[in-house]
C-alpha cells in the first residue's frame, strides 16, 4: 500500500515538473535562478545534490562489505537501487545546462571524423567519463547482488567488486569537488573541498536511506549513528569554511546539523514519523548547501521554474525508485520480513593472513587490476601522442583523472567474464551479457578510432540568392537580419559583441579562434562562407539552415565586429584642416 501511495506522488510531483522542464529547455539560462558571475544555476545546483546521492548509495554498501561489516540484504541493495536512480535525475540536469542538448557527445573525450578533441584542458570532461564508468560499475554491483542468491558464483565476487567501487567512489567524487576548487571563484577554492564533498555525499546518502527505510517500516540503529557522526563531520566542514572565508548560512547549518541533534531525543528515535522529519531535514539542508555553493553570488530571483525543476527530480526519483522496487520486490525482499527494528548482526568470521597480500580478494583481484593497470598505460600513452592535442596545454594531470576509473573497468569486466559466462551459457541471460560486452567494447573502441572524413552538410548551390541593386551594384541582406542571425544562432559562443562567450564556451568546447580583422582578411569572404555552410572543427554546418547569401551577411557583420589590428595613421596637422 505504501509504494503505491509513493507511485501516486512521485507521479503527481513529475508531470508539473515535466512543463519546467520542457519550459527550460525552450528559453534556456534566462529561465532559471542563475549566478552572473560563474554563470551555473539551479541545474547545476541540483545535478552536484542528486550526484552526491548517487555516489552515496553504492558507497555505503560496498564500504560496509568490504570492511566485513554486516548489512541486511534489502537495506543494501535499497542503497543500491538509490545510486542508480539518483544518476538518471543527475543526468538529466548538465545536459539542461549545455544549451545544445543534442551536442552532448562534445564533451566526452572521443575523436569525432573530423579530427578535432573535446577540451581536455576542462574538468568536467573527465568529470562524465568518470561518472559515466561509476555508473556502469554500480549497475553491474547491482545486477550481482541482485542474483547472488541464484548463482553462488556471483555471490563470491561482490567483496572484490567492492574493493574496486571502494575507491572508485572516492576518487570520482574527488573529482567533481576539483570542478569548483580549481576554478579562481574564492568561495569555492579550498584544499579540503574532495574530503568536504565525500562526507556531505554520505550524509546525504544516509539521510536517503533512513528515509526508505521508514518507508520499508523498519530500521538499522547503525545507519542512525552513523547519520549524528555525520552531522558533527559536516558541522566541522562548515566551521572550518567560516574560519577561513567568513562564509556561513544559518538555514544549511540549521537543517543540515542543528535539527539532526534530535536522534538523542527518544520521542523523535522512537517515532517513524520523527525519523522522517530528521531524515528530510538532512536533505533539505543538504540541498540548501549545494544551491548557496553553485551560486555564491547575489543568483537571479529564485522563480517558479526553480521550483519546478526541484519538483521534477524529486518526481522523477520517486517514480524510479518505486517502480523498480515493486518489479523487483521478491529478489530484493527474498525470505525476509522486516518489521521494527533490524538487529545490527555481527560480522562474519573472515580468515585472517599475516600477509595482506595473501588475502582471497587480493588474490582474486591480482590479474584484473593486472590488465586494467597495462591497459589504463596503453590509453594514456595513446592520448598523449594524438597530434589533436598539440593545440592544446596538454599535461599528464590531465589524462590522470581517468587512469583508476579505467583500471576498476577494465578489472571488473576481466573479474567478471568468466562467472558471466558459466552462468549465461545456455540460458536466457546469455543475450544480455553478450550485448553488454558489446556495448561497452563500442564505447571503448570509439576512444581509439575516428573513422574517416566526415561527409559535409549539402551546399546550396544552383540557388538563387536574393539580392537588390542600389548604386549600380549587388547588395546582401541588411545589417540588421545578419546582427538577429548572430544573436540567435552564433553568439551562444562567439558572444554577441564577439569577443566570446567565456563563461560557456570554455566549460564545454576548446576556445574558438579570435575574430580579428588581420585573420578575416587573410581568410577571406568565400573561405569563411564556406566553413558557416559546410562547418569545421567544432563548428555545425548551418548549410541546411541559411541560404549562402545570409551566410555572406553574418561575414560581413563578422568584420564590423572585429577590431582593426592596425592602428590609424598619424594625421599630419597641416592636413587636417583642409576642407
Amino acid at each position: 500500500m505504501i509504494f503505491r501511495i509513493l507511485l501516486y506522488a512521485g507521479l503527481a510531483l513529475l508531470l508539473p515538473g515535466l512543463a519546467a522542464l520542457g519550459y527550460s529547455l525552450w528559453e534556456g539560462p534566462a529561465a532559471w535562478s542563475l549566478d552572473a558571475r560563474t554563470f551555473w544555476g539551479t541545474p547545476i545546483s541540483l545535478f552536484v545534490f542528486w550526484i552526491g546521492l548517487a555516489h552515496a548509495g553504492t558507497l555505503i554498501s560496498a564500504i560496509l562489505l568490504a570492511l566485513g561489516v554486516s548489512l541486511d540484504r534489502r537495506t543494501s541493495m535499497l542503497a543500491e537501487l538509490t545510486t542508480l536512480c539518483a544518476l538518471v535525475v543527475a543526468a538529466v540536469f548538465p545536459l539542461m545546462h549545455l544549451g545544445v542538448v543534442e551536442n552532448f557527445y562534445m564533451v566526452i573525450p572521443f575523436l569525432d571524423a573530423r579530427g578535432t578533441f573535446a577540451n581536455v584542458g576542462s574538468p568536467l570532461v573527465w568529470d562524465f567519463c568518470c561518472i559515466a564508468i561509476y555508473a556502469i560499475l554500480s549497475l553491474v554491483f547491482f545486477v550481482i547482488h541482485l542474483l547472488s542468491d541464484r548463482f553462488q558464483a556471483l555471490e563470491n565476487l561482490r567483496r572484490p567488486m567492492a574493493w574496486l567501487l571502494f575507491p572508485l567512489v572516492l576518487w570520482v567524487h574527488t573529482i567533481v569537488s576539483l570542478d569548483f576548487a580549481v576554478t579562481f571563484v574564492p568561495e569555492w577554492r579550498g584544499a579540503f573541498f574532495p574530503l568536504y564533498f565525500i562526507a556531505g555525499a554520505i550524509y546525504s546518502g544516509l539521510a536517503m536511506v533512513n528515509v526508505l527505510l521508514v518507508a520499508e517500516g523498519c530500521r538499522v540503529r547503525m545507519l542512525e549513528k552513523l547519520m549524528v557522526a555525520g552531522s558533527f563531520v559536516m558541522l566541522a566542514f562548515w566551521a572550518w569554511n567560516f574560519a577561513l572565508k567568513g562564509d556561513w548560512n544559518f538555514s544549511v547549518f540549521a537543517f543540515g546539523a542543528l535539527l539532526p541533534q534530535l536522534w538523542w531525543v527518544s520521542t523523535f528515535r522512537e517515532s517513524a514519523i520523527g525519523r522522517l522529519f530528521v531524515s528530510g531535514s538532512v536533505l533539505l539542508g543538504l540541498w540548501l548547501e549545494r544551491f548557496y555553493l553553485v551560486m555564491p553570488a547575489e543568483p537571479r530571483e529564485f522563480g517558479w521554474i526553480d521550483m519546478g525543476l526541484i519538483v521534477f527530480s524529486v518526481g522523477l526519483f520517486t517514480t524510479l525508485l518505486v517502480l523498480l522496487r515493486i518489479k523487483l520486490r521478491k529478489p530484493i525482499e527474498g525470505d525476509e520480513l522486516l518489521f521494527g527494528e533490524v538487529d545490527e548482526k555481527p560480522a562474519p568470521v573472515v580468515e585472517h593472513h599475516t600477509e595482506p597480500l595473501t588475502s582471497r580478494e587480493f588474490i582474486v583481484l591480482r590479474f584484473p587490476l593486472l590488465v586494467g593497470v597495462l591497459v589504463a598505460l596503453v590509453y594514456t600513452l595513446w592520448a598523449v601522442s594524438r597530434p589533436a592535442f598539440d593545440t592544446v596545454a596538454l599535461g599528464l594531470p590531465n589524462v590522470a583523472a581517468l587512469f583508476f576509473p579505467i583500471v576498476a573497468l577494465v578489472a571488473s569486466v576481466v573479474l567478471c567474464a568468466r562467472p558471466a559466462w558459466n552462468i549465461g551459457r545456455g540460458s536466457r541471460y546469455l543475450k544480455l551479457i553478450i550485448i553488454v560486452c558489446v556495448a561497452l567494447f563500442a564505447f571503448l573502441a570509439g576512444m581509439f578510432y575516428a573513422g574517416g572524413s566526415s561527409t559535409p552538410s549539402k551546399y546550396l548551390t544552383g540557388v538563387d540568392i536574393p539580392q537588390f541593386v542600389e548604386g549600380g551594384s549587388a547588395v546582401v541582406p541588411d545589417s540588421l537580419h545578419a546582427r538577429a542571425m548572430w544573436n540567435a544562432r552564433c553568439s551562444s559562443c562567439h558572444g554577441t559583441d564577439g569577443k566570446f562567450n567565456e563563461k560557456f564556451i570554455r566549460e564545454f568546447y576548446p576556445v574558438p579562434q579570435k575574430l580579428t580583422a588581420a585573420r578575416l582578411d587573410s581568410l577571406g569572404e568565400d573561405s569563411l562562407v564556406h566553413v558557416i555552410l559546410n562547418g569545421r572543427t567544432n563548428m555545425n554546418p548551418y548549410g541546411d539552415r541559411i541560404t549562402e547569401s545570409e551566410a555572406r551577411a553574418l561575414v560581413r557583420y563578422m568584420r564590423s565586429l572585429a577590431p582593426a589590428d592596425i592602428p590609424a595613421p598619424e594625421t599630419n596637422e597641416t592636413t587636417e584642416a583642409a576642407p
